[in-house]
């Protein structure tokens, strides 16, 4: 097998491998090793009843994802309908999908909590679009399959990405209606097992309270808060309460730290964006919820940290997207167990899958196939034999003489003029004169002149090293290669190129179709 023909085997393979990790394998190594339920993980459940499915009876098993933020046109000021939003949109969708499928689905979560930003530009979306983006997201996450209505409770929260601000909400009422149509109440609690999680529509906490869209949200909290806690409580909000400038977020998090910064309108002076909740609406929250832990998005990265209030400190965890498109390379999700009994356990969010480094790969094939030497991988080794068989036939053809000269230091030099008046050397040995055969003929110590045959055979010899060094080393001189060696550069390039390019059509002739394969997989209900 030739050296191209190795390599290109070589490349196909690594490039098989590389696909197969990259959209299969990679989405299950969140479940296969890195990451479990923290009942499981905990000493406490070994003194839990296991049931047949192999985790502690006594405890509701939680998955939360946050921030999927379907792309629409107002993602990238792309034209809607586009090839290009087209193309992005059917890539995004396809790798939270296989996170989805691939990396949280195996863990059977018995419950799904989303907290909001659902989509991009929600409130900026027609009916029609807006249709279109929640069929999207049902197909991500398999909200229209059989396996996750019958098995999976799913809860939402919203996001300002799919509801807007108080102004908004106000000035667009009818973005807040097919929102509660299709997801239900923007405030509203419920139980898992024996613990009361309670959702907050936090775009709306600091705005001026005596609007209906704030009152609303404050007198849902004074509710809560008047009832009689029975239960532990999990506040979730998809804003994060305040923190100070420069907090530290713990080893989760990936990307710089982003600080309070909050905008407001020109004519109202109301809230139109901000990072985190303020600091009197945070603490306020935690004081009459009253949580033992805090749930968030809305950052695009992992964060834990801990608040204090009149009942103790509560630890907040933020979680970062789901969506590699927004930010996060990693893909994270929490796992939460809720136990049927007055406690509650939490895992820090987890990252799922690498991200594919395709196009280094395809960079370092083509950099291969143009530049793999022809003689494969031996080429090194043959130029050093080369080289130093011209070496060695130097040597022998003037060790000789070399020889004679440090031996013969006693001998006498006359110059004779030939007829065509050419010089030579004559030595006169003082001594008897000693003949000596060898490879190249008969010399006579004292005579100094090289024989017809002599010269002959050195100058074969030394036009079979010019040859060898040609071949060796291709920087000699053009004009003194060989005239078999003296191709045209451009004949060689265009060569080079054909060749590469026809082994990387050998390379995608068996990779592509394993590619899309593995695409249509995933994409097509399952």
């Amino acid at each position: 097998m030739k050296g191209h023909e190795k390599l290109t085997l070589l490349l196909c393979l690594i490039w098989t491998a590389t696909i197969l990790y990259g959209e299969m394998f990679s989405f299950y190594m969140p479940f296969l090793f890195s990451c479990s339920w923290p009942h499981l993980s905990s000493s406490s459940s070994s003194d839990s009843t296991m049931n047949g499915k192999g985790y502690a009876a006594d405890y509701v098993k939680v998955a939360v994802i946050a921030d999927p933020q379907i792309m629409d046109k107002t993602s990238l000021r792309l034209p809607s309908k586009s090839l290009a939003l087209e193309f992005v949109e059917f890539y995004t969708d396809l790798f939270m999908r296989r996170a989805f499928f691939s990396s949280i689905l195996p863990f059977k979560p018995e419950v799904i909590l989303f907290l909001g930003d659902y989509f991009d530009g929600g409130p900026y979306l027609s009916d029609d679009e807006w249709q279109e983006s929640l069929s999207r997201l049902k197909h991500m996450f398999g909200l229209n399959t059989e396996e996750i209505h019958s098995t999976v409770k799913v809860y939402h929260l919203p996001g300002n990405h799919d509801i807007g601000y108080a102004t908004l909400q106000s000035h667009k009422p009818e973005v807040v209606r097919r929102y509660e149509k299709e997801f239900g109440s923007r405030n509203y609690r419920f139980m898992v097992g024996k613990v009361e999680f309670v959702a907050v529509d936090a775009q709306t906490v600091d705005a001026n309270q005596e609007g209906s869209v704030a009152s609303a949200t404050w007198d849902f909290v004074s509710n809560v808060s008047s009832d009689r806690q029975l239960h532990p409580r999990v506040l979730l909000s998809h804003i994060p309460l305040y923190r100070r400038d420069w907090t530290d977020c713990g080893p989760h998090r990936a990307s710089p730290i982003i600080n309070q910064r909050i905008r407001h309108n020109i004519y109202d002076k109301e809230v139109s964006y901000q990072n985190y909740i303020t600091e009197e609406s945070s603490n306020q929250l935690l004081n009459l919820i009253r949580p033992v832990i805090v749930l968030s998005g809305h950052d695009h990265d992992q964060c834990t940290v801990t608040h204090e209030s009149k009942g103790g400190p509560v630890t907040e965890h933020t979680l970062g997207t789901i969506s590699w498109q927004q930010g996060n390379l990693y893909p994270s999700f929490m796992l939460l167990s809720a136990r049927n009994s007055p406690l509650s356990d939490t895992s820090l969010p987890e990252e799922a899958v690498l991200t594919r480094l395709y196009i280094v790969l395809f960079v370092l094939t083509i950099i291969s196939l143009l530049l793999w030497p022809t003689s494969g991988l031996s080429f090194c080794h043959h130029r050093f034999d080369d080289m130093v068989e011209c070496v060695r036939k130097l040597i022998n053809i003037y060790r000789d003489g070399t020889k004679e000269k440090n031996e013969d230091e006693n001998c006498e030099y006359e110059m004779i003029w030939g007829a065509d008046g050419s010089m030579h050397l004559v030595k006169k040995v003082l001594t008897q004169p000693v003949t000596r055969t060898n490879d190249i003929g008969p010399v006579e110590r004292g005579n100094a002149v090289m024989r017809a045959t002599a010269k002959k055979s050195v100058n074969q010899l030394t036009e079979v090293c010019l040859s060898m060094e040609t071949n060796a080393d291709s920087e000699v001189d053009p004009k003194k290669l060989p005239p078999r060696a003296s191709k045209s550069k451009a004949k060689m390039v265009i060569q080079r190129l054909v060749s590469t390019f026809r082994m990387l059509i050998l390379i995608a002739a068996v990779n592509v179709p394993l590619y899309m394969m593995l695409l249509f997989k995933d994409w097509i209900d399952k």
